[in-house]
Order: C-alpha cells, then structure tokens, then sequence
C-alpha cells in the first residue's frame, strides 16, 4: 500500500513509524488510563525532526516538502496509535506553526519557531469558547487597545493543549474597532493574569491536555499582535485549513495498520472449522476499510498538492475532515465486531481508538460545518466562476527544491 510514496519519502515514513513504535506506542495505555501528557515525549519528537520536517532550516526545520511531511506524519501515525499525542501534535504543527509561519512577524517567528520545533515548547491554539464553538464570530474574549498593548478578559474553554501549554496562540475581538474585529495574539502562557485549569476529564484523547484559559486583565504588548488588527479571521481560517489536511493524514496512519490487524485476524481466527475470513460480511468490512484509507489518501495528496501551488483548498480540506473522522469511527466498530470479543477488551487499542474516534466528530468543526464550507465554496465559484478568498496567505508552503532526509543521530535522541 506504498505505491504513492518515492523512495525518500518512504524511508521517511518507515523511520517515523520506528520512532513512535520505540517512544510513544509503550506507554500509549498508561497515559490514557492516567490522563498524562508526558513531555519527554515532546522533547524526543523535537529532537528526531518531526515538528520541523517541512519547516524553513532558518527556523531550525529540515525544509522539505509537503509530502514528505505527509509521509513522515502517516509513519508516526502508523506506530503510535495515541489518538491523544497525535491531536497535541496537530494543535501545535497544523495550527500554532502554520499560524506563526504564514502571518507572523519575523520577530514571532524567531522568538517561537525554534523551540517549538525542538520540542522545547508545547503550543496552544486557543478559540472555542463555552456557547461558542464552530461559530467564531461570537467569541466574547475582549481585547481593549491600550498605549502599551491590549488588555485582554475572557475565557477560552476546551483547548487543546492548554493545562500544560507554554506558548497560547489565541484569537479576540479588539474593542471599538468597527465590524472587522477578530485579532489574533501569541503570548507565553506565564504572562501575568492569564490562568489555565486542570485537564478535563474526557471520554477519550486522554493523553492530549485539554482544558481552559482565562484571561483575567492580561497585558500583551504591541508586540504580541499576529498580522494586523482585525487579520484575526485570515489566521484561523489558514490554520484550520491546514489542522484539516494534518488530521486526515493522522487518522489515515491509524486506520491502514488498522485494517492490516483485521485482515491478519480474520486468516487467523477459525470458527465452525474455517477461518472468519471466508465469511462475505467480513470480507466486505475489510474491504471498505481498504477502500475508505486509499480513497482518504487520494484526497489529501490533491488537497496538498493544491497547497503546495498556493491555491485555497478548503473544499478537499472539509472533505478530508468529513471522510477520515466519519471512516474511522466505522472502522474502529468493524475492528471490535471482527475481533469479537478479544476486540472489546482494554488490552487492544481498539476501544480505545474508537473513543478517540467521537472526539474528532467535533474537533476542528463537525461534519455538518465541513459541509456547509462545501456547499458555499460550490455556490462561490456558481455565481463568480472561481473562488478566492481575500487575506489568505497560501504561499508559504509552495513547493521547492527537496533536500535530501536527514535522520537524526542517536546521541540527539538519547
């Protein structure tokens, strides 16, 4: 099921999948019972690359493309099978980096980029809010335009990463400004008033920390402001762009080595004298688990291949979000019906992939968002012949001339 990447990338992916096998798929279990987030983890995927791969080399990234990221992150997804550091790592990549990279100042980039490549910092992109949710536009935390800054009050609630963030990307409407208000602000997360809380208990992802900030008279300076005043909806709509594309090539690692369990099982498993497999109802669960991972990666490979021309690709984007999240949660069910009931115990990672699978119904906008998007980019380009949407900076992922893959060296990863 390799034939879509070249050597280099495949190397990538098998190097990335070693590293999550070795360092994060062990302790997988643990941190879900416990609900911990284990930051040796972040610095150990700092150092082996994976925050950086396609990242500028002036910011301490490796500066590869698109698809060698999408490998990489495939890989990792493959040997982890921790639905909880995967979303951290789509927050932080997908969302903080992109935000940073496409509409941050160069003085942002330098202070942030680094140590978030390095897995030194654990970023936080902060925009739900209670009652507020998909609808950004109702945000209540208030930004107010002071000499020194903007003083901000308000709360954000169900933020990924938030309980043990050291930088929070969060998004604002700056007072008396007219209609165009949404601002977006970087900050570290110790700067004085802004408080977070404990992880919430949640009925999976438990490894990601998610819980609230709030931001009780926060004094940010001029400084803290990404792009301008008002640029606040440019930012987010990007970065939820890119969180979607991230999100589908994650769950299309976790559902492959799914599938090749079920299939591996179903030769395996004998009942009344054949193996399970001989049955048509099985045959057809596997088989569209085959065909939902191929037709997932279709997707993704034009929706970055659009990326990597500049273009606006949030209708592939919707449509990765709407397939990956709906397949996999039908998958990890065919995965418990197939195993029976050696599938419904905790000591497989099946129950626990499918409680994973109902928070990223919701996440990044539910499937009926992803569809309105759909809908209104089709009426868009009806009425005008194409579309485009003004503010969205689409170049910084164009593609260049690829380096050659460095792995990093076990000293750096001891």
């Amino acid at each position: 099921m390799k034939p879509v990447w070249n050597e280099q990338q495949l190397e990538i992916r098998d190097y990335y999948e070693q590293v999550a096998l070795q360092r994060v798929r062990p302790s997988a279990a643990e941190r879900d019972q416990n609900l911990s987030f284990d930051r040796q983890i972040w610095r150990d995927l700092g150092a082996s690359g994976l925050f950086g791969l396609h990242m500028p080399e002036e910011f301490g990234g490796q500066g590869l493309g698109l698809r060698e990221f999408a490998a990489a992150l495939e890989g990792f997804a493959r040997g982890c099978q921790d639905m909880g550091v995967l979303v951290s790592f789509v927050a932080q990549v997908g969302l903080v980096q992109a935000g940073l990279l496409s509409y941050g100042s160069e003085q942002q980039k330098q202070r942030w980029l680094p140590g978030l490549i390095r897995g030194e910092l654990l970023g936080s992109f902060a925009i739900t809010e209670q009652g507020c949710g998909s609808d950004v536009r109702a945000m209540k935390l208030a930004a107010h335009q002071e000499l020194d800054g903007f003083r901000l009050n308000g709360q954000k609630w169900n933020i990924t990463n938030a309980p043990e963030a050291d930088v929070v990307m969060t998004f604002a409407h700056v007072q008396d400004v007219g209609e165009r208000s949404v601002s977006c602000f970087i900050t570290a997360t110790d700067v004085a008033g802004l408080e977070r809380s404990e992880p919430f208990e949640l009925l999976g992802n438990r490894g990601t920390p998610i819980g609230a900030f709030d931001f009780n008279d926060v004094l940010l300076p001029p400084s803290a402001l990404v792009g301008e005043v008002g640029q606040g909806l440019d930012v987010l709509y990007f970065a939820f762009l890119v969180e979607r594309v991230l999100t589908g090539l994650v769950i299309t690692g976790c559902m492959e080595p799914l599938m090749e369990d079920c299939l591996q099982y179903s030769q395996e498993r004998q009942a009344f004298g054949r193996p399970i497999g001989d049955n048509q109802y099985i045959q057809g669960q596997i088989v569209e688990m085959y065909c939902q991972v191929e037709v997932l990666r279709s997707v993704l490979l034009r929706a970055m291949d659009s990326m990597e021309q500049g273009e606006d690709c949030s209708s592939l984007a919707s449509l990765v979000k709407m397939l990956a999240t709906e397949n996999l949660h039908q998958a990890c069910i065919n995965a418990i019906r197939i195993h029976g009931n050696s599938g419904y115990r905790r000591d497989q990672y099946f129950e626990r992939l499918l409680r994973d699978s109902i928070g990223v119904f919701f996440a990044g906008g539910t499937i009926e968002i992803h569809r309105h998007v759909i809908w209104n980019n089709l009426i868009s380009e009806l009425n005008q012949g194409k579309r485009s949407r003004q503010g969205l900076n689409l170049g910084v992922y164009q593609k260049a001339d690829v380096t050659a893959f460095t792995q990093p060296t076990e000293e750096a990863l001891a």
